[in-house]
């Protein structure tokens, strides 16, 4: 069974319009997924994590050049419905939880 980040960004449509995109849809959930388990607060957080840790998101972000904006993610998830996304999110740890086994550190 496949747990990855992009398998749960495959049941998200991308509410981004094509002419504009920049990141990827995947790029951005990684990312927010990522800092908010950090704790991260705030989109101007979310960009400073992204943007303390690109060598670790260029690792394992095919393609990735930069991190978006504050701004850019503000965008993209205030385009997300909040109760789809939450969701399929928490689907998503259901998973990962009944694969992994043993306790996992985060």
């Amino acid at each position: 069974m496949e747990i990855g980040i992009i398998d749960l960004c495959k049941q998200i449509e991308d509410p981004s319009m094509n002419r504009k995109k920049v990141h990827k849809m995947e790029t951005s959930i990684y990312i927010f997924i990522a800092a908010v388990i950090c704790e991260v607060q705030s989109w101007n957080e979310i960009e400073e994590f992204g943007n303390s840790k690109i060598a670790f998101f260029k690792s394992r972000i095919p393609g990735l050049e930069f991190i978006p904006s504050h701004d850019t993610f503000n965008r993209f998830f205030s385009m997300i419905k909040p109760d789809y996304f939450e969701l399929i999110f928490r689907n998503w740890v259901k998973r990962v939880c009944l694969e992994v086994k043993g306790v996992v550190a985060i």
